[in-house]
C-alpha cells in the first residue's frame, strides 16, 4: 500500500511539474520579494533550505554553508550567503545496539537557518528556526515527516553602500531604511527507501512592507509552493539520483518573476566524487563538482544563466558544503 501511494504521489508530483513547464509562458513573468535563496538553487546544498520536513532527515546532527555570487564579472553582482544545521533530538544517545542496528526512534528534530542577502540598493538578513516530526510508517525505512516553523528577516535599504542620502535629499526624508518581516513555513516529506516526495509552503503570512513614508503602494512577499521528487539507483559504486524541484507563487502577472521554476537535476557518483546537472526550464543551467564521504560533502557550483531582453549570457559561481556528526562505530 505503502508503495503505491509513495509512486502515486510521485506520478502527481511529476505531471504537476510537466503542467508548468507546458504552461511557462504563464507562470513566467509574476512578482516574488522575498529572500532569494527561497527560488534560487541553494536547496541543492541542503533540501532543508525550502522545505523544513526535511530538518532531521540525516538523522544525525548535520551543519551546512552556501555562497553565491550571481555574477563573477560584474561589479557588485548579487551575493547570497547561508548557514544551517538541523538533526534530531537527543542525539547522544544513538548507538549501536547489540545487533548491530542504529537506534534510530527520535521521532523530533529541529533546524535553524541564518542568511544574508545582497542585491543592489537591497539588502535582506534574517533567520528561521523549524520543527519537525517523524513518524516511522512501516519497518522498511518509510517514513512521514511534517515540519513547521517561523522565519524573521529585516529589509534595508544600503544607503551607507551607495550614498543614495547624501545625492538625494528628498529620498532620505521620505523613505526609511529598515522594515521587519515576521513569517511561517510548513512542509510534509514521505521517504520510502530510496524515493523520497516532499511538498512545502513558505511566507504562509504573505506580509506586505513598504520603504516610503509617502502614499506609495505597498511590496508584496508572496506564498511559494513547492514540490519536489527523487530516487537514488545504486549499481555497484555508481550511484544515479534523478530529481525534480518546482516553484510557484500567485503574485500578480504585472509584476517581474524569478520566483516560478521547475528544475530537472541528477547527480552521477562514482564515490567519493559527485558531478551534479541541473535543468532549469526557463534556459538556466547549473553544474557541480563535489567530494562527497559519509561526513564531509564540499563542492563548487557553476551557473549558466541568459536574459530574454539581450540574450547576453552570464556566469555565476558558487561554493557548498556539510559535515554530519557521525558516531565513531557509524564512521
Amino acid at each position: 500500500m505503502l508503495t503505491f501511494y509513495a509512486k502515486t504521489m510521485k506520478k502527481l508530483i511529476l505531471a504537476v511539474s510537466l503542467f508548468m513547464f507546458v504552461n511557462k509562458s504563464n507562470i513566467y513573468g509574476h512578482a516574488m520579494m522575498g529572500p532569494y535563496w527561497l527560488y534560487d538553487n541553494h536547496y541543492q546544498t541542503d533540501k532543508y533550505i525550502i522545505n523544513p520536513a526535511f530538518a532531521g532527515n540525516s538523522f544525525f546532527p548535520k551543519i551546512f554553508v552556501s555562497t553565491q555570487r550571481m555574477e563573477v564579472f560584474l561589479r557588485d553582482a548579487p551575493t547570497v550567503h547561508l548557514a544551517g544545521a538541523h538533526g534530531r533530538f537527543g542525539v547522544g544517545r544513538y548507538f549501536l545496539n547489540k545487533y548491530g542496528d542504529d537506534d534510530r526512534k527520535e521521532r523530533n528534530a529541529i533546524g535553524g537557518l541564518v542568511f544574508a542577502d545582497n542585491n543592489g540598493l537591497y539588502q535582506s538578513i534574517g533567520l528561521k528556526l523549524d520543527y519537525a516530526y517523524i513518524v516511522p510508517l512501516n519497518r522498511k525505512n518509510t517514513t512521514l515527516s511534517l515540519g513547521l516553523g517561523g522565519m524573521l528577516f529585516s529589509k534595508r535599504l544600503r544607503f551607507d553602500k551607495y550614498g543614495t542620502v547624501s545625492h538625494d535629499p528628498l529620498v532620505a526624508e521620505n523613505t526609511g531604511n529598515n522594515v521587519m518581516i515576521p513569517d511561517f513555513n510548513f512542509g510534509v516529506l514521505l521517504n520510502h527507501n530510496r524515493l523520497y516526495a516532499g511538498f512545502s509552503i513558505s511566507q504562509l503570512l504573505e506580509n506586505s512592507y513598504r520603504f516610503s513614508k509617502l502614499n506609495y503602494a505597498s511590496a508584496q512577499v508572496y506564498r511559494n509552493y513547492y514540490l519536489m521528487t527523487g530516487y537514488k539507483f545504486v549499481y555497484n559504486r555508481l550511484e544515479l539520483e534523478p530529481s525534480i524541484v518546482a516553484g510557484y507563487n500567485f503574485a500578480p502577472e504585472s509584476h517581474i518573476n524569478n520566483g516560478n521554476f521547475v528544475d530537472a537535476n541528477i547527480d552521477f557518483s562514482l564515490k567519493p566524487v559527485v558531478f551534479r546537472i541541473s535543468y532549469r526550464f526557463d534556459g538556466f543551467i547549473s553544474n557541480a563538482l563535489l567530494y562527497r564521504t559519509q561526513e564531509l560533502e564540499i563542492g563548487l557550483r557553476w551557473e549558466l544563466f541568459s536574459t530574454n531582453a539581450s540574450d547576453a549570457s552570464f556566469i555565476g559561481i558558487g561554493l557548498m558544503a556539510s559535515y554530519t556528526f557521525l558516531p565513531s562505530k557509524l564512521r
